[in-house]
């Protein structure tokens, strides 16, 4: 199955691929208001244990990719760190992801769709 997402911003239509773990990551950034750290990522996420270098990795995948971007560098005592917000949304995701799925699983949901779904119930819980 492939995971390219359409993404569908303004009059544009914009080809993203996101892995499991992207997908992971995204369900946390969607489910924060404010923009959020590394370290705080690692504290907000119940089912996964991150490594900073990881995340940032990863989050600099997810900006070239055009799903987030570095808003600011957060002063944390000493140090300062970058904090990052997602550009597409959780919905626009969605729409985009059910509409590009060709393929479902045995139960009846698209794979990707099924780890969205996850994501949005432990934003809900959380």
């Amino acid at each position: 199955m492939s995971n390219v997402k359409l993404i569908y911003i303004g009059l544009g239509v914009i080809e993203i691929k996101l892995t499991g773990k992207e997908m992971e990551i995204m369900a946390v950034l969607w489910g924060r208001k404010e923009p959020i750290t590394a370290s705080e990522l690692i504290e907000t996420s119940s089912d996964r244990t991150w490594k900073e270098n990881s995340i940032y990795i990863i989050m600099n995948t997810l900006i070239k990719k055009g799903a987030v971007e570095l808003t600011y560098y957060k002063p944390t005592g000493t140090n300062t760190a970058r904090a990052y917000k997602a550009i597409i949304t959780a919905e626009d995701y969605a729409l985009s992801s059910v509409a590009s799925i060709k393929k479902f699983g045995k139960s009846g949901i698209p794979i990707d769709i099924d780890v969205l779904i996850k994501g949005i119930r432990e934003m809900e819980e959380g």
